[in-house]
């Protein structure tokens, strides 16, 4: 059977890989990534296992993907590429409650918010760009996250300390932590 026959009419978009597996949380023998693509403003996510031809992926990879016009949900990875660039850097962040991790992954953020001993209260992911002394960020709107959660649009540097990071709605800083910038 073809491709058209199973998916009907389709297209291609680009896309950025946002996890990949086995990582830190989720240990598996089965090498995988998760992506996210977008159709007419809509953000999908979906999982590609990789073979053992396949080459080693990053977070902030591009890869493209044909999907199905009538059901953008329905889609295939058609090529993965390895143009990441190694940039990493994580921020912290305490709460009255609890605390706000950020981090940065080849022009991938993913901002999760912890309460109560641990428990997570926002997970949101997206891209970023870095423009003068600014961070800007684009939210991938997944299924899951809730509208009413708030999303951070921009960070600044702080003047005074490159290590740290201010959001300039709510005025909370985050501290870099691990390497020096």
């Amino acid at each position: 059977m073809t491709q058209d026959f199973l998916m009907g009419d389709t297209n291609v978009v680009s896309g950025k890989v946002i996890e990949i597996f086995p990582s830190k949380e989720v240990q598996t023998f089965q090498r995988k990534i998760k992506y996210v693509y977008s159709v007419n403003g809509n953000f999908y996510s979906d999982f590609e296992n990789l073979g053992t031809h396949d080459e080693k992926q990053a977070i902030g990879n591009k890869v493209t993907v044909i999907y199905s016009v009538n059901n953008p949900e329905r889609n295939k990875v058609n090529k993965l590429f390895t143009d990441h660039i190694s940039q990493r850097a994580r921020y912290y962040s305490s709460k009255k409650d609890g605390y706000i991790e950020l981090e940065l992954i080849n022009g991938i953020f993913n901002y999760r918010e912890f309460k109560d001993g641990g428990k997570m209260v926002n997970d949101f992911v997206g891209e970023y760009k870095l423009s003068n002394d600014s961070l800007k960020f684009k939210h991938y709107l997944l299924k899951q996250n809730k509208l009413e959660n708030y999303r951070p649009t921009l960070f600044v540097f702080d003047r005074k300390n490159r290590n740290q990071i201010i959001d300039p709605k709510t005025k909370q800083v985050y501290k870099r932590v691990g390497h020096r910038r």
